[in-house]
């Protein structure tokens, strides 16, 4: 919603799925300052968060689709897990 104030459904669907891709990818990958997350502890978080920092529908999304998921993780293994 930034710099506009939005929240929820008025925030583009596009921006929704892309700040849950991002945080993923953020929470399941190794950076310098930290390590990468497991699929169930990011899993957790999501769930923790869903309807306050996420979209509940982007989280049920997710639930539904995670092996999807897991076979992108799999798929780049070198920086991931």
């Amino acid at each position: 919603g930034y710099p506009y104030g939005l929240a929820g459904e008025n925030i583009p669907l596009s921006a929704r799925l892309m700040m849950f891709a991002d945080v993923f990818d953020a929470l399941t990958t190794s950076r310098p300052y930290k390590t990468a997350w497991s699929l169930e502890k990011t899993t957790e978080y999501m769930m923790e968060q869903r309807g306050h920092f996420f979209d509940p529908d982007m989280v049920d999304t997710y639930l539904k689709e995670k092996r999807y998921f897991e076979k992108v993780l799999l798929m780049f293994a070198d920086n991931h897990l």
